[in-house]
């Protein structure tokens, strides 16, 4: 919640609610960073559980588990929110340049700490232009998610005790670069339909992006590519950031995929290799438009969840309360931080992200 409930009463149901916590003691994992510490997920009537029993359906019904892999993006800033002038600046992918100062001695810290997590590291590099990014190794979705939470805090808790502010906000300064959390998902064992799983998705496209790309300037990094297929059974989703709630996002994701494989969707959108960059907007969409691609991304976070809501498969899959808790949310901040300025909410989204 990046607004204060006390502010959007409107969201919430009438009277007292009563909300018990229930433990799942197999999410338990100690804090690598502070291994006094441990970390405990899950309580009623919460998207984590959502998406238990969405994947307990997938299995049951496809004999297919899914494992993801999160790729982290994060941009480095000092103590009054400003990007961080190192002596060895980072200048394109995956170079050593920025890997030659104390971000390295902490970019390590981190990966041990994860490993005292538990966690896997696939790797780390530098992303681009003062920006870094750690890929955590595949694991099942919900312990995924559960890693993907812990290394997030574990990044922003190490570099924090060098002075040093990793955020994950989707857009941390006004120009580039900006972050995104990509989820790399994989159906195990392959199976002949992966394309309808595929095409499931790419039919609710727009709409997921209502819960991928949850924060009002999260649309700022929209672009050509949302998903980027690695292998026939393995792709790589683009279309989420930080800000999203990964349990919700996934399970959206996933019912999306079953219902293309539920239906035998064909799928109707062939591999696309331009670089849409090159091209002008209308340039661009007439290239794409020979590859079956007709649909453009929604542009801003009130046009995605006008879409969303629209679209009953949607609250058949959560269902009717977590639906309409949800988007009366998403409202809101549509409504309020459409009011501020672009500093105003970068300031805010830093706070929290």
């Amino acid at each position: 919640m990046v607004i204060p409930i006390s502010t959007a009463p409107r969201c919430w149901l009438d009277g007292i609610e009563d909300w018990w916590l229930c433990p799942d003691w197999g999410s338990l994992m100690v804090c690598g960073f502070s291994p006094t510490h441990a970390s405990n997920n899950d309580f009623a009537r919460c998207p984590r559980i959502l998406l238990i029993n969405t994947l307990d359906e997938f299995n049951d019904r496809y004999y297919s588990k899914l494992l993801i892999g999160f790729e982290i993006e994060f941009v480095l800033l000092d103590k009054s929110f400003n990007r961080v002038k190192s002596m060895d600046q980072m200048i394109g992918h995956s170079m050593t340049a920025g890997l030659r100062t104390e971000y390295l001695v902490v970019m390590e810290e981190v990966v041990t700490a994860l490993d005292l997590s538990g966690i896997e590291v696939h790797h780390f590099h530098s992303k681009a232009v003062d920006q870094l990014e750690i890929a955590l190794s595949p694991r099942p979705a919900v312990q995924a998610i559960d890693a993907l939470m812990m290394a997030q805090e574990t990044t922003r808790t190490l570099f924090l005790h060098h002075e040093l502010r990793a955020t994950m906000a989707p857009k941390p300064i006004l120009n580039r670069p900006q972050n995104g959390c990509h989820a790399h998902v994989s159906l195990n064992p392959a199976r002949r339909d992966a394309e309808s799983f595929l095409a499931g998705v790419l039919r609710y496209l727009v709409p997921l992006c209502a819960f991928g790309l949850a924060n009002y300037d999260s649309y700022s990094r929209v672009a050509g590519s949302p998903i980027c297929q690695v292998t026939s059974n393995r792709w790589e989703f683009r279309f989420l950031d930080v800000t999203a709630n990964m349990y919700l996002s996934t399970a959206t994701i996933i019912s999306a995929g079953a219902d293309g494989m539920h239906h035998g969707k064909p799928l109707t959108i062939r591999d696309c290799q331009i670089l849409l960059s090159a091209f002008s907007r209308e340039e661009a969409r007439r290239q794409v438009e020979a590859y079956g691609i007709t649909e453009a991304l929604p542009m801003s976070l009130d046009v995605a969840v006008i879409l969303a809501k629209h679209d009953w498969g949607f609250r058949g899959w959560i269902g009717k309360d977590l639906f309409t808790q949800y988007f009366n949310v998403k409202e809101k901040e549509v409504e309020f931080f459409s009011k501020i300025t672009d500093e105003e909410r970068r300031l805010k989204f830093l706070a929290y992200f």
